[in-house]
């Protein structure tokens, strides 16, 4: 394992939604401050100068106490510099959490579907919209939306990204539930959308000069895609354990008797803090998920592919579909051909 500087805290599996693409069991298991600071003394040598801390549910708010205590103990015990992200569905998102997040710097994403909110949970959009308003008013730079669609939902991709840049947000992103099939018709849906969307992001960008679609935006570098979880990267889960990342649990956390579990998984905190050194037999695992490594259900290499260093595909959202990690499905690769022609598109049209 490298220096780690990102660290998720996941609080809780309690959450107010249950949206149909979210991979995670809701529960009722919630983090200890005992655990947390035990977890964050541990790591204390090994943490970078500079280190992202995120706060992750099921929905973190219902957990607030933690957060207010966790950030305390940081501030207040660590050197590092640490910088506080935080996500949610917005729906209990009140003026008093906002002045906070202002006040500690938190970078905020807020889980909104914009047009596609009705399908995923229509008792909810006024708390959300209401919160919304409240961030762009008391802390308009400091959250970015993050707008997720699915084959069911792709068709209000580009209307709802036009519709949330109309009202003046900063930063937004969608994203693709890759989990489930996308058929041709879908994707040829989404060949549609991006068009449009590109064409909505090119007459925004002739008014200001930007784009708030941090899909679109420059990354300014290229390169075989390795995944962090397990090198750079820990989080600690609402049941005690330790994983590479937050995503593996949902994959992995529920199958202690799988094979793919003990490879992953670090194991409760306390075995993990006890195992000390030895924790590195399990993070080298982690070091074999890397693009060039994986390959298709149809047993095409990724290393041959003409996008291996353009393209990045999480192992898990894969595995989700393929049940295998590093096996991608083949409408992964498809929708990523379409996502990188529309980007090219957008970019070259500057």
């Amino acid at each position: 394992m490298q220096k780690i500087t990102s660290l998720t805290l996941a609080l809780t599996e309690r959450c107010n939604f249950s949206c149909p693409y979210c991979p995670q069991p809701r529960g009722k298991k919630t983090l200890k401050i005992e655990d947390i600071m035990a977890f964050l003394d541990f790591l204390k040598p090994r943490l970078q100068k500079e280190v992202w801390l995120g706060f992750y549910g099921g929905e973190p708010l219902l957990a607030w106490p933690l957060v207010e205590k966790t950030v305390a103990f940081a501030e207040k015990k660590f050197k590092n510099s640490f910088h506080f992200t935080l996500t949610s569905n917005g729906s209990l998102l009140k003026k008093k959490h906002i002045s906070f997040f202002k006040e500690k710097r938190f970078e905020l994403v807020l889980s909104y579907d914009g047009l596609a909110q009705e399908k995923r949970d229509p008792g909810s959009i006024a708390a959300v919209e209401a919160a919304l308003q409240n961030l762009q008013e008391f802390y308009p730079k400091g959250y970015t939306i993050n707008s997720v669609f699915t084959p069911r939902t792709v068709s209000l991709l580009a209307a709802s990204m036009e519709k949330m840049m109309g009202q003046g947000h900063r930063n937004l992103r969608y994203a693709l539930d890759l989990s489930i099939p996308w058929e041709k018709p879908d994707l040829e849906a989404l060949e549609r959308q991006l068009a449009r969307l590109v064409a909505v992001c090119m007459k925004h960008r002739q008014k200001t000069r930007g784009t708030p679609l941090e899909n679109f935006r420059e990354e300014g570098k290229t390169g075989v895609f390795a995944c962090s979880a397990g090198r750079d990267r820990l989080a600690l889960l609402p049941d005690n354990s330790v994983w590479g990342c937050y995503l593996f649990y949902d994959l992995l956390g529920h199958t202690p008797g799988y094979p793919d579990h003990k490879k992953y998984c670090f194991g409760k905190l306390p075995a993990f803090i006890a195992a000390g050194t030895k924790n590195k037999a399990v993070a080298v695992h982690y070091m074999d998920l890397r693009q060039d490594y994986f390959f298709t259900v149809k047993k095409e290499l990724c290393s041959l592919c003409d996008m291996l260093e353009t393209c990045s595909v999480c192992p898990v959202v894969a595995a989700l579909a393929t049940s295998r990690l590093g096996v991608i499905p083949s409408w992964t690769c498809r929708v990523k051909a379409i996502q990188t022609r529309c980007k090219e598109v957008f970019t070259n049209s500057d």
